[in-house]
């Protein structure tokens, strides 16, 4: 079955785009990739937090997004 794909349009900060466009050619990933894979994972973090299951580390201290994002080491 295949997916069905809607072509958006957004603004986003420069710094971003030229840190995306820098990352896409290092990792050899197509950016409209890098960018569905960061929104779904953003907003897998947000369900979680909405239901107010805290996502914790292995000392039951809540992670902040950044502490999430950043143990995921993709």
């Amino acid at each position: 079955m295949d997916k069905k794909v809607k072509s958006v349009t957004f603004e986003i900060p420069i710094e971003i785009l030229e840190e995306l466009d820098v990352l896409s050619k290092e990792i050899n990933k197509d950016k409209t990739v890098m960018v569905n894979e960061a929104l779904n994972m953003y907003l897998a973090y947000q369900e979680l937090s909405l239901q107010q299951k805290p996502i914790e580390d292995e000392n039951n201290k809540p992670l902040t997004a950044d502490e999430f994002f950043d143990d995921l080491d993709i």
